[in-house]
């Protein structure tokens, strides 16, 4: 497997990369300042410096690879949240450029449906205004998968702690599952590097909790 991790040095992507590493796959670990990694391998590791908006370089990363994986997240949830979708939108170009059709993308919970309806979670009068914006962003960037063809899973998201892998948690299309208001970090990272594999959810979201 050969794989692209975009956001690498983030709680959850430097586990993608660690474990990927574990699993014998080529790994490309794409960030902002490489120094933040550290997770090596001096052979199947190669690292780009970055930014989300550098379209050039993301089109470059996206070579060659199985799946492309989204990492990217924000710090301030009530500030600018558009990194995550215009990330997206420059991953998805660069793969539609190389004939890369897989790929996996971390949100949020907001983005899954409440009900039967349709209606999201973020858009009900019980969701916590605290995290509306950052849902808005989560959600653009779906619209950024769901419009692009390409075979996307969204995994969306509820509290991420960082805890490592226990590979007990619980998933589920287009809803989020019963179980604890939390997925660890480990459990998260586990997860996608296994749908990379299987391809369990295809051409959608899913929900994640532990």
């Amino acid at each position: 497997m050969n794989i692209l991790v975009v956001g690498a040095s983030g709680r959850t992507g430097t586990l993608l990369v660690r474990y990927a590493l574990d699993k014998g796959w080529k790994v490309t670990a794409y960030l902002r300042n490489k120094d933040k990694l550290i997770a090596w391998h001096d052979t199947l590791l190669t690292v780009v410096e970055g930014d989300a908006y550098d379209y050039e370089k993301i089109a470059a990363a996206t070579e060659g690879k199985d799946v492309v994986i989204s990492a990217l997240g924000v710090v301030d949830v009530d500030g600018d949240v558009s990194l995550m979708s215009e990330g997206a939108k420059r991953m998805v170009a660069g793969m539609e450029q190389h004939g890369v059709s897989r790929i996996i993308a971390i949100g949020g919970m907001g983005t899954l449906n409440a009900d039967e309806s349709g209606t999201l979670l973020k858009d009900t009068p019980d969701y916590p205004a605290a995290y509306k914006n950052v849902a808005e962003g989560h959600y653009k960037t779906w619209e950024v998968l769901e419009q692009s063809g390409l075979n996307y899973a969204f995994v969306c998201c509820p509290w991420i702690p960082d805890a490592g892998r226990t590979g007990i948690y619980e998933t589920k299309k287009d809803f989020m599952p019963f179980g604890k208001n939390h997925i660890n970090t480990g459990d998260l990272a586990d997860f996608i590097l296994s749908e990379a594999e299987h391809k369990q959810y295809q051409y959608c979201r899913v929900g994640i909790t532990n």
